[in-house]
C-alpha cells in the first residue's frame, strides 16, 4: 500500500489545491503516469505517481485546499487492506488552521469569502447553522465557486476535526 501525499514542491509551499483527478478510483496507475492536477500559489502541475498499482481510494475531493503531507489517495493491489488516514489528515488540517488562525483567534489574513452571503442548499444552511459554521468559510476552505451542498459542509466539518 502506498499513500499518495501532497508533495512539498518548493521551499515555501505549505498548501496545494486539488485541481482535477486525472485517474479515477479503480484504475490502474503506472509509475510516472499523471495522477492528479495540483494547484499552488506559484504553479499548476500534474503529480506523477511514484508507484504502480491500482488507485484504490481517492481521499481528497477536487477543489480541496490541503496542507503538504496530506494523504490524498491510496495506491496498491485490489483487495489489499486500506489504512484509515482520517486521523493523520485531520491533524494536518488542524495545524494548517492554526497557521491561518493563530492562538488569538483572529485569522492572519481575512478570507475573502468569509462573512459574505454565499449560495447554498437549504440542507447545507441548516447543517452549517447547527454547527455554528460560516458558509463563506466553507466556500473559501474548499474553493467552492458554485452552490454549497450539505456534503460540502460535512467535508468542512471533517477537515475541522
Amino acid at each position: 500500500m502506498h499513500l499518495i501525499r501532497i508533495p512539498k514542491a518548493s521551499e515555501n509551499m505549505e498548501t496545494a489545491t486539488i485541481g482535477r483527478w486525472i485517474k479515477r478510483q479503480g484504475q490502474a496507475v503506472a509509475t510516472g503516469e499523471p495522477l492528479v492536477e495540483l494547484v499552488t500559489d506559484k504553479a499548476d502541475f500534474e503529480y506523477e505517481s511514484e508507484v504502480s498499482g491500482t488507485l484504490l481510494r481517492i481521499v481528497a475531493a477536487e477543489k480541496s485546499m490541503l496542507p503538504v503531507g496530506y494523504v490524498i489517495a491510496l495506491v496498491g493491489s485490489p483487495g489489499e487492506p486500506q489504512p484509515d488516514v482520517s486521523e493523520e489528515n485531520a491533524k494536518l488540517m488542524a495545524q494548517m488552521r492554526d497557521v491561518v488562525a493563530p492562538a488569538g483567534g483572529k485569522p492572519a489574513a481575512p478570507p475573502s469569502a468569509a462573512g459574505r452571503r454565499v449560495a447554498a442548499k437549504p440542507a447545507a444552511r441548516l447543517l452549517a447553522k447547527q454547527h455554528n459554521i460560516d458558509l463563506g468559510a466553507v466556500a473559501e476552505a474548499l474553493a467552492i465557486q458554485g452552490v454549497i451542498t450539505e456534503d460540502d459542509v460535512r467535508r468542512y466539518i471533517e477537515m475541522a476535526r
